[in-house]
């Protein structure tokens, strides 16, 4: 039997060299695949790029398909806060020919084989994906509680597409979108969540590998995000071990593609970009915003119940800015 991926990602031109080096990676690192479909939901990316990305496919052997996302979000007809290109997973149903769909942010490297994904039983589930660590606030702002297991929907999850158009889920996504004038809390994966909550798997972390998972044990990560369940110790020290997917989700290690990124596994991101059609871009500097500075600055020089306690503070702020206590 033929193992297929098939792989989505959705972008647009600013961050076409970020997206380039995943598929890049995807590709490498999952050379026993006997096919690999990428589908790129198109958010104006340039020629230039369009043709860097096409070299990758044929210097692999595989196939990049570009959708325009205009056309497949007509129905989303909307403003938002932030790039669009945000909610171009929500529209993958679309693709009549694929059941199953694997999705990455742009932000992230595969640095092992996706294939045993391809033998989760999805029958009766609509998104498989790694669990989150999200301020309570926005957990329950979407519907969920600290029962609930909140996925990523960054790294990598694995859409039942199949199961979407069934169960009408665009429409869903898109209505729940729209009762919030286009900005749902967590965009896209607050909108995921919260249409899935009921339908949903949860992946071993090394599919995932996020933040979090390097800056605290897993008895504090649960203290600060006060969530019932979440991996073990062993799990999370195997997935930075021997991580799948990595996430650079930015925050206090800031992302690996400016001189000053201080992710522990920043290196790896480094060592594609010196192999692939944009290795003569040059790293720039960016500072952390004056939020990240002071989170970093206690983050680094204070005791943890002070962290804590300022997580605490940003959990309350949030609940007096939106009036609910």
């Amino acid at each position: 039997m033929k193992t297929i991926l098939n792989c989505a990602y959705s972008f647009m031109d600013n961050y076409a060299q970020h997206a380039g080096l995943s598929i890049l990676s995807l590709f490498e690192n999952n050379k026993e695949a006997d096919e690999i479909n990428v589908y790129i939901i198109d958010n104006q990316i340039g020629a230039e790029n369009h043709k860097k990305l096409e070299s990758l496919a044929v210097e692999y052997n595989r196939r990049i398909v570009f959708i325009s996302l205009d056309e497949i979000s007509q129905k989303m007809n909307v403003s938002t806060n932030f790039c669009r290109s945000t909610y171009g997973k929500l529209f993958l149903a679309q693709i009549k020919d694929v059941d199953l769909m694997l999705t990455f942010d742009c932000d992230t490297i595969i640095t092992g084989s996706l294939l045993e994904l391809l033998d989760i039983d999805m029958t009766e589930t609509l998104v498989a994906g790694v669990q989150d660590t999200v301020n309570p606030y926005f957990v329950y702002k979407i519907g969920l509680t600290n029962e609930d297991r909140y996925i990523n929907c960054g790294g990598v999850i694995l859409l039942n597409l199949k199961l979407w158009r069934e169960m009408n889920i665009e429409q869903k996504c898109i209505d729940y979108v729209l009762s919030f004038d286009g900005n749902p809390p967590f965009v896209d994966q607050g909108t995921i969540n919260h249409i899935c909550k009921d339908r949903k798997k949860i992946l071993p972390p090394q599919y995932n590998v996020i933040n979090p998972m390097f800056m605290f044990p897993v008895d504090k990560i649960k203290r600060l995000f006060r969530m019932k369940t979440y991996y073990s110790q062993t799990e999370i020290d195997e997935a930075i071990l021997h991580p799948k997917v990595i996430h650079y989700t930015g925050e206090l290690y800031n992302r690996p593609w400016f001189l000053n990124c201080s992710h522990p596994l920043k290196q790896i991101y480094l060592d594609f970009l010196s192999k692939s059609p944009w290795k003569n871009n040059e790293l720039q500097y960016r500072e952390l915003s004056k939020n990240g500075k002071i989170q970093k600055w206690i983050y680094e020089k204070c005791p943890f119940f002070v962290y804590e306690l300022m997580i605490r503070f940003i959990h309350v702020r949030h609940k007096m800015q939106n009036r609910i206590m």
